[in-house]
């Protein structure tokens, strides 16, 4: 997730050639235990959910071999075992759809973890910016920056205020 639209600061500060300063983000992500903690409830949903399309597979499966065991069956009973099998499978998919797929419950709920996260990062970011009077912070976790010197590297002051909740050295 990028902190920053790299292209909408870029011409600006080109212009104007102000006081320009580059973060981490990833290692700022890796810092925080909100993150780590986040990651570890979704894994834990994200288990749950395979957990249901599994189940959902192994009834599909249980279907497939009674039908193809069965020679004995009467055609009324193969119908309704058929029609559960297609039941099954469309169920399967939409989980599957509604649960993976985009915009999905996994998608929905990684953003509903994450993002108190990064408005509480691009806050810090925010009052380091007007402190120190930046006027252009670049995240270089998403290689846009080729070169920075490292005493332009605001990331470990990020960490730091993201770790007291107050003033970062």
């Amino acid at each position: 997730m990028r902190l920053i639209t790299i292209a909408a600061l870029l011409l600006p500060a080109a212009a104007g050639a102000g006081t320009v300063a580059v973060l981490d983000s990833e290692r700022i992500f890796e810092s925080l235990g909100g993150v780590a903690d986040a990651r570890e409830l979704l894994e834990a949903e994200m288990d749950d959910w395979n957990a249901h399309a599994d189940s959902l597979q192994a009834d599909i499966d249980a279907i497939e071999l009674d039908l193809s065991r069965t020679l004995m069956m009467s055609p009324e009973r193969r119908r309704e075992r058929e029609a559960l099998l297609e039941e099954k499978r469309a169920e399967l998919e939409q989980f599957l759809s509604s649960t993976f797929g985009p915009g999905g419950l996994a998608e929905r709920r990684n953003e509903e973890l994450v993002t108190p996260i990064v408005d509480e990062i691009n806050e810090a970011v925010r009052e380091l910016g007007t402190e120190n009077g930046y006027e252009l912070v670049l995240d270089t976790a998403g290689g846009f920056v080729v070169y920075a010197d490292e005493s332009l590297d605001i990331t470990d002051l990020v960490i730091t205020r993201m770790s007291t909740g107050g003033a970062a050295d």
